[in-house]
């Protein structure tokens, strides 16, 4: 099989979504006073506020947000271990500040951001130091931050002699961070440690429980559950690498699909602000 060049420079995407409330409120609001400024007055801006923008420019903004998610997954497409993250979608009910907007009550909002977990595609390395998992588990670590799953499989020995992440983590064993020797390293299956057919520890293998979530933190790392439970059934390979689980052909459709889409509601958004202008200029007419 073809030797796997992986990277392990992966950054967590930034879930914190954007205050799109205020955002279309901002932008519909000061646009329409600045256009009314000094001519008709507060009582004339609500007659002739165009509240059907609304919908089309939200739609925008999740698209948005939603071609930077697609773009990250595919800049990831190399990035050894990677999972992509796959959006959820919710729409908001009277959560806006102040009185209530027509329009603006009901809109799409990306809600959460939870990682595709699923098993990405083992390619043969050949190196010592490199480890792919099958199954649900995940390596384990112990960062400056605490300890951290970890999928990532490029590992190393440190001047010290532990095996560590390529961010110079260590890597816990049953008792703790494993101790290398110098001498012939084997990782079995199961993820037993041995350098010169001695045994010097064992992997240490968690995975989530049912029901619980974990998050990426940046650099292949991710929480740990509150519970966590021994992987029994995950299998350790040395001399591989686990692909990115993302399709880059789908994905790329997937970003082309979309990107038309936004041009749609940026069409959308131009046809309301014509209506929006038309409808000023009939004012200042009648005035």
């Amino acid at each position: 099989m073809a030797h796997l060049k992986g990277e392990c420079c992966e950054k967590p995407f930034d879930v914190a979504a954007p205050d799109i409330i205020g955002r279309l409120r901002n932008i519909l609001n000061g646009a329409l006073a600045h256009a009314l400024h000094n001519s008709l007055g507060t009582l004339v801006k609500e007659a002739y506020m165009n509240r059907g923008i609304y919908p089309p420019l939200a739609g925008a903004i999740t698209l948005e947000r939603r071609m930077e998610i697609l773009s990250h997954n595919i800049g990831n497409v190399q990035t050894t271990g990677f999972k992509k993250d796959k959006p959820i979608f919710e729409t908001i009910l009277g959560q806006t500040s102040g009185p209530s907007v027509a329009g603006i009550d009901l809109f799409p909002l990306i809600g959460s951001l939870p990682a595709d977990r699923s098993q990405g595609v083992l390619a043969h390395t050949g190196e010592t130091f490199d480890v792919a998992l099958q199954g649900e588990g995940f390596l384990v670590a112990q960062t400056p931050e605490g300890i951290r799953y970890f999928r990532g499989g490029k590992l190393q020995r440190n001047i010290d002699g532990n095996l560590v992440t390529p961010s110079g983590d260590p890597l816990l064993g049953a008792k703790g961070p494993i101790k290398l020797p110098p001498g012939e390293i084997v990782i079995d299956n199961i993820g037993s440690v041995s350098v010169n057919n001695v045994v010097v520890g064992a992997l240490r293998l968690d995975q989530v429980p049912q029901g619980e979530n974990i998050a990426k933190v940046g650099n292949l790392y991710w929480t740990v559950p509150e519970n966590p439970t021994p992987s029994r059934e995950t299998t350790v390979h040395q001399g591989m690498l686990e692909k990115s689980n993302v399709n880059p052909s789908l994905d790329m459709v997937e970003l082309i699909k979309v990107t038309r889409e936004y041009e749609q509601m940026q069409k959308a958004i131009q046809a309301m602000d014509e209506m929006a202008s038309q409808a000023i200029q009939a004012g200042r007419v009648q005035g």
